[in-house]
């Protein structure tokens, strides 16, 4: 009988025998969100893109995606004045592993005017940028 005591002090000593199950379930969880969860870059303001009924697809990732709205461009979370696209553009194409297939996405917010993206579209014609593309989201209700 005493052989029995000693074996179960010992074993509550360990006292770690309970927390192996709850590794496993932290582990699982862990695991799970790693595959289910998504992580995309948010954009630094918020845009509301305007409607289309166009439903045709980038096949690939922009290289450079400027962010308009409220008067200000964003370049890769850096704020743009106008002016300064142009060099920046220039630079980032010289830069590109891939120039044939380096193209530019705007997204612009569904408020913002045709007047105020005239200066960004300008900046990016003298950078001689000829891929461009307007983020748009789909009217469902024109479907």
């Amino acid at each position: 009988m005493n052989i029995g005591k000693k074996f179960v002090e010992q074993r509550d000593a360990g006292g770690d025998d309970n927390m192996i199950p709850m590794i496993n379930v932290v582990f699982l969880m862990l695991v799970f969100f790693m595959v289910a969860g998504q992580i995309k870059k948010s954009d630094p303001i918020k845009v509301q893109p305007p409607v289309s009924i166009n439903e045709a697809r980038a096949q690939t990732e922009p290289n450079v995606v400027i962010v308009v709205g409220e008067g200000k461009a964003y370049v890769n979370d850096t704020l743009f004045d106008a002016g300064q696209l142009q060099s920046y553009l220039e630079s980032a194409f010289e830069e590109s592993p891939d120039q044939e297939g380096f193209w530019v996405q705007i997204k612009a917010d569904g408020d913002v005017s045709i007047e105020s993206l005239k200066p960004i579209f300008t900046e990016i014609r003298r950078s001689g940028l000829t891929k461009v593309s307007i983020a748009t989201q789909l009217n469902r209700s024109a479907q």
